[in-house]
């Protein structure tokens, strides 16, 4: 049941090379990449995948196996532990703090690229590739949505910009943008596609209000879509800019039409208007 909890869309997982299902198991990888979808789906896909090939290329003579190939066994079952288990942190919305992300720098130490290499590395070519993309369409590495409030992704720093207030919504990434002075940082940390809570929604919102009298601001998560949407919905309420979070979000989504809020965003958005906004009315 617990595999299945984490492993959905693998109850072909167990088999052997020379058992009738090996062929099926064999293909599965395809067939798992396909079906993922969301970010959760891209833990899950990420295990999956390796635990399929660990069983597919494990031998039935467990005496038989060279270095090398006990090499390549191990990197897969590190993968499909560790990717499982951020998976689970995901679904839980819970253990941010294991990747060891320093809020005050927002710098990521090496023992955490060392020890979670294996979804370090994935994360990193997937956000890559997904900025190659972005720049093929024209999309900003952040946007300007508001006069002075800015939403964008992990590469914001690129703009060479030095921040009055910088809002970090990502726990698996450094923090590259500059600020204008030693109280301009702000980490909340979120796995992709969490959105921060209520409480913390609040602190960003308040954070961003203040530091806004010294400069612009940017609000940032790996892709520049969810995360820091969620939150710059709050920061421009909070400023008195939008009556409504959905106000605000009408107008981020007409600067940067990528920007989007899946039901957990928009539930986190609400709890937080209804329990800090509607009280200023």
């Amino acid at each position: 049941q617990a595999l299945g909890w984490i492993f959905p869309a693998l109850p072909y997982a167990h088999c052997r090379p020379g058992h009738p299902s090996a062929r099926a198991a064999c293909a599965a990888p395809a067939a798992a990449m396909g079906t993922v979808q969301g970010v959760y789906m891209k833990y899950v896909g990420l295990s999956a995948i390796s635990y399929t090939a660990l069983y597919c290329l494990a031998p039935e003579d467990p005496e038989s196996i060279g270095l090398p190939r006990t090499g390549v066994l191990s990197a897969l079952a590190y993968m499909a532990v560790l990717n499982g288990l951020i998976a689970v942190l995901f679904r839980c919305e819970a253990g941010m703090e294991v990747l060891g992300k320093d809020g005050a720098t927002g710098c990521v130490p090496a023992w955490s690229y060392a020890f979670f290499a294996g979804f370090h590395f994935p994360t990193w070519l997937y956000t890559r590739v997904h900025k190659a993309q972005d720049q093929i369409k024209g999309v900003a590495v952040a946007d300007e949505v508001s006069p002075g409030w800015w939403v964008g992704g992990r590469y914001s720093g690129d703009l060479g910009k030095k921040w009055a207030a910088i809002i970090d919504l990502t726990c698996e990434f450094p923090e590259t943008c500059q600020g204008a002075g030693p109280d301009s940082y702000l980490l909340v940390r979120c796995w992709d596609g969490v959105p921060p809570t209520p409480a913390q929604l609040e602190q960003a919102a308040e954070f961003a209000v203040q530091r806004r009298k010294a400069g612009h601001v940017v609000v940032h998560c790996a892709h520049g879509r969810g995360r820091s949407t969620t939150t710059m919905c709050a920061c421009l309420v909070k400023a008195g800019l939008f009556k409504t979070w959905q106000d605000a979000f009408d107008a981020i989504k007409k600067k940067r039409p990528v920007c989007k809020l899946n039901k957990r965003m928009r539930g986190a958005l609400t709890e937080w208007q209804e329990a800090y906004a509607a009280k200023r009315r």
